[in-house]
């Protein structure tokens, strides 16, 4: 019984850290960066976690999200890493 308890404690504690999260990047970001996340979002998701991250941090160092500057990380955490293949 003790084991369940402490699962719902865990459940609790997730659901709380992402109540946290949609305030804070609801607070820190304009409609417009966040309707254009919510599309990354969609699109793909693991690619939208990673910039909320750096939004979040973003925004606990008091700094307002725009879309401009939304696009700006967009960019940045988007570029591809290219590599360059030569066969011998």
């Amino acid at each position: 019984m003790e084991h369940q308890n402490l699962h719902l404690s865990e459940e609790e504690k997730i659901r709380q850290y992402m109540q946290l999260k949609r305030s804070m990047l609801r607070e820190g970001m304009t409609a417009e960066a966040r309707e254009r996340l919510g599309r990354v979002r969609s699109a793909n998701p693991e690619f939208a976690s990673r910039v909320e991250m750096v939004c979040l941090q973003a925004i606990q160092q008091g700094k307002q999200i725009d879309d401009a500057t939304l696009k700006q990380v967009l960019e940045k955490l988007g570029k591809k890493r290219e590599f360059k293949i030569t066969r011998r």
